[in-house]
């Protein structure tokens, strides 16, 4: 119906040129208008046309058709004077609905307060359109871009601005070392994740937020499981560098270190998956061989009686040779071989059978076999007879001497020396006996002689092959 009107309104008024008013029925408010038409400032009309309604604004193929000449404009939308630079279009004259003007210069548009007419404002916003934000407003502050929201900008002067107030996505505060991550900023927690989460330049430093931080009251615990047996199944994951990868990593570390196993206790102290193992319950299988069991040999002048402490690092002692399993030693003195337990280790023998030494004697200065004194023929005098077993440690000493049974008589040179530590009636016990379950060394003392007293000079085997010298 609208087409057919103005159909029959363009024939009416064919070469008339006039202007229609803005609310006549050439309205095209809602913007629309009928096929071949624009809409032009308010008006549905055929730009040029000869025999429609003439655009009043618009020019078409032959120019303005009121000859004027077409100027440009710039769509200002928030009435300030001054439009958007890039919403231009060019009219044969000033559109009267619409607000275009000639002023390119709005830096914003859609706010009346801001174009080259506006005055500067303290509100990080170039109000007066001149390509500088704040200016002319005195000390501006140097913010700093913050892409992450994590509340530290970049430092770098390209995410830089001056401005009297704080801009939307800027802060005053620097020093984000990873702009992009907001889990890493200075100040952050640190994490043992090769990054530098705290923006201090230095790669998983404590304290840290993951993992445990020895050393450190009330640090929170990241139990875990060592997947190791005993006390040592139970850990904590820490931060440790690994040598392998060159990096920091976590790794799940056992509360308790590895000790030597506490008889009776019902733990697995030393580790090694089974409950009071030797050797801290039992000691030592073999003094020889045992890992961290140290051994050594020397001598001191005869005593007048049995001693009844220990002899190592008492009195003045001399030198032997000990080349494992080999004792050599000379001189009618008192010879003293030892085995000590590793330092901070003890053994407990409440639960051991006995202490055994298997000797051959070899003497190597006469040519007969050599004898040992005995307490019939003691030489010189006052020597006691044949070997002698002492258990030491923190407690004392736990004295074995040989009954009449377990003597060394005239010629023999293959010891079994074979010592129960609960005593028997072949082997005296005197001193402390609940050293027992805390002996750090054991001594073998032994004193050669010769049936003419001359000077002895002999070697001591160690016979590996006859059942280890140690506990059983």
């Amino acid at each position: 119906m609208r087409a057919l009107a103005l159909l029959l309104f363009a024939v009416l008024g064919a070469g008339c040129l006039t202007a229609w008013e803005v609310g006549g029925p050439w309205s095209c408010n809602d913007g629309t208008c009928p096929d071949g038409y624009v809409c032009d400032d308010g008006l549905c009309c055929q730009p040029g046309s000869n025999g429609g309604p003439a655009c009043p604004t618009l020019p078409g193929e032959n120019g303005c058709p009121f000859g004027t000449t077409p100027a440009r404009y710039f769509r200002d939308n928030d009435g300030d004077g001054a439009g958007d630079p890039m919403v231009f279009r060019d009219f044969c004259k000033k559109p009267v609905k619409e607000r275009w003007v000639l002023d390119a210069g709005d830096c914003n548009d859609g706010d009346v307060g801001i174009g080259p007419n506006a005055p500067e404002r303290c509100n990080a916003i170039d109000d007066d359109c001149n390509g500088v934000i704040d200016n002319d407003l005195g000390m501006l502050t140097d913010w700093k871009r913050d892409v992450d929201g994590d509340g530290f900008g970049d430092d770098s002067p390209m995410n830089s601005l001056f401005a009297c107030a704080q801009p939307a996505g800027f802060v005053a505060l620097g020093g984000d070392c990873q702009p992009n991550n907001a889990q890493v900023f200075p100040g952050a927690k640190e994490k043992c994740n090769g990054v530098d989460d705290n923006c201090n330049n230095q790669l998983d430093d404590p304290p840290f937020d993951d993992v445990e931080n020895p050393g450190l009251d009330g640090g929170a615990r990241f139990d875990c499981d060592t997947q190791r047996p005993g006390v040592c199944q139970s850990g904590g994951l820490q931060c440790v560098f690994s040598a392998t990868s060159s990096m920091f990593e976590k790794v799940c570390v056992a509360r308790a270190a590895a000790s030597t196993d506490i008889c009776g206790n019902g733990l697995d102290d030393d580790c090694s998956g089974g409950v009071d193992d030797a050797p801290g319950c039992g000691g030592p299988r073999n003094f020889l061989t045992e890992p961290g069991v140290t051994q050594g040999s020397f001598l001191i002048p005869m005593p007048g009686t049995l001693p009844t402490t220990c002899l190592k690092g008492s009195g003045t002692a001399r030198g032997m040779a000990w080349l494992s399993p080999v004792w050599i030693g000379s001189d009618a003195e008192l010879h003293v071989w030892w085995a000590e337990a590793p330092a901070g280790q003890f053994w407990d023998l409440s639960t051991t059978g006995n202490v055994y030494f298997p000797i051959r004697t070899v003497v190597v200065n006469q040519a007969t076999e050599g004898t040992w004194a005995t307490e019939a023929n003691p030489q010189p005098p006052f020597s006691f007879p044949n070997a002698v077993v002492a258990l030491c440690g923190p407690g004392g000493t736990l004295r074995y001497a040989p009954g009449a049974a377990t003597r060394i008589t005239g010629g023999t040179l293959s010891l079994r020396i074979d010592v129960p530590l609960a005593g028997s009636a072949n082997w005296s016990r005197s001193g402390n006996t609940s050293l027992l379950s805390n002996v750090t060394r054991v001594e073998l003392w032994m004193s050669p002689r010769r049936p003419d007293a001359g000077i002895v000079t002999f070697s001591n085997f160690f016979l590996v092959d006859a059942g280890t010298p140690g506990f059983r």
